[in-house]
């Protein structure tokens, strides 16, 4: 018995913003695509060497902004298949699957933290503007993120601290400053409100693998910690590195 195939649409790029040296991300438009949720992914397609690859993409845009973006790394020493999407031009179409992702905001009245690493903010940075269109039952959002290269979408994150008092954006460059910043966050939130807050995490599976164990280090529960499926129950998204794993935060 044959697999049910796959809904894909196709989008068509209309827009490459470079970030930084490394960082860069690809705006797309599609007349069949138009709605998706924060936090949700899909499978970006592209030929290699005359073979279909498809990787997982998170999506950084929600619908009413009108256009669909992917935020990744593209460095010197890059996979073939990130090789390929770098060479994407303006008007190029490709193929994507359809969206879908449990890495929702719980609006159960409860505060919720959101920690990622490297581009992971990629996926954050949806669920932030899930929360900034609408504030329902979440009493506070905190996102801490760490990245040695930079700080992607910071003055965007901070213009949203400056409008709105219960929410804060916190960018560090080492780990190190990263536990410190989040448990100094976990111990303010824990003295104010009443509910524990929902942890989010999002990154590398060594990021994830870290933060999840201190965090029950110091007394989270599974129930309370959300990752995006990169890792699940310790285990991996099964990606290669030559195959240029994109889940999730597209991270390599």
């Amino acid at each position: 018995m044959s697999s049910a195939v796959t809904k894909r649409y196709s989008i068509k790029l209309i827009n490459i913003i470079k970030h930084n040296n490394e960082t860069f991300s690809f705006d797309f438009k599609s007349s069949k695509l138009k709605e998706w949720s924060e936090g949700d992914s899909s499978k970006i397609f592209i030929s290699i060497k005359g073979q279909e690859v498809g990787k997982k993409f998170s999506y950084t845009t929600l619908p009413y902004e009108s256009h669909i973006r992917f935020t990744t790394r593209i460095r010197m020493n890059r996979s073939e298949y990130k090789d390929q999407l770098s060479k994407l031009k303006i008007g190029d179409t490709i193929e994507i699957t359809e969206p879908q992702g449990n890495f929702k905001l719980l609006r159960e009245k409860r505060p919720i933290v959101l920690l990622s690493n490297g581009v992971g903010i990629a996926a954050v940075r949806s669920l932030i503007k899930a929360y900034q269109r609408n504030k329902s039952n979440i009493p506070i959002v905190v996102q801490i993120n760490v990245d040695s290269t930079g700080a992607i979408y910071k003055s965007e994150f901070d213009e949203l601290m400056n409008k709105t008092s219960h929410f804060s954006s916190y960018y560090t460059s080492h780990r190190g400053e990263f536990y410190k910043r989040l448990d100094h966050e976990i111990q303010k939130i824990v003295s104010a409100y009443e509910e524990d807050p929902y942890l989010y995490v999002v990154g590398s599976d060594n990021f994830v693998s870290d933060i999840i164990r201190h965090l029950k280090d110091v007394g989270f529960l599974d129930c309370d910690i959300i990752t995006d499926a990169h890792v699940s129950s310790g285990g991996s998204c099964g990606c290669s590195i030559s195959g240029g794993c994109g889940c999730g935060a597209n991270l390599i």
